[in-house]
């Protein structure tokens, strides 16, 4: 179930690199910490992961999300962390996940395209591209979007 919408609804995003190579393992870990820990402190979001790459959406309450933000900040798994988005919101994005989660080979080519695009814009710091291309991209995951 998720967890009704609070005033102070906050919602970041964020893409980082993987420092070294991450086993299959380590990322299971992340997703069950993160499964674990976000419904107790109002977290819902997606994490995405393709050759190399994090992308992340997390919402919820604004000390929250700035918590968790700090936590990722220095977790030695994570490298080169670029802040697409942080700002309040009046609705959660992905309300049914606590982190949900698409691994590499359920990406259907449409958003592995997607994800090449954001990242090159990244890479680029286009920002008026980047306001174009998240949104659209993240909403291609309609399994864990609003609807």
């Amino acid at each position: 179930m998720a967890p009704a919408d609070p005033p102070g609804l906050h919602r970041l995003i964020y893409a980082s690199t993987a420092v070294g190579v991450l086993p299959a393992h380590q990322l299971d870990r992340i997703l069950l910490r993160s499964q674990a820990f976000n419904p107790s402190a109002g977290i819902t979001g997606l994490l995405l992961f393709h050759e190399g790459t994090f992308l992340q959406c997390v919402e919820g309450p604004e000390a929250g999300v700035l918590s968790l933000m700090e936590r990722i900040r220095r977790d030695r798994r994570h490298g080169g962390i670029t802040l697409l988005e942080s700002s309040s919101c009046a609705s959660r994005a992905f309300p049914a996940s606590s982190m949900g989660y698409v691994a590499p080979r359920n990406l259907t080519s449409g958003q592995r395209i997607g994800f090449v695009d954001v990242l090159a814009a990244v890479r680029d710091r286009a920002k008026l591209k980047l306001a174009d291309l998240v949104w659209p991209f993240l909403s291609t995951f309609g399994d864990f979007a609003a609807v």
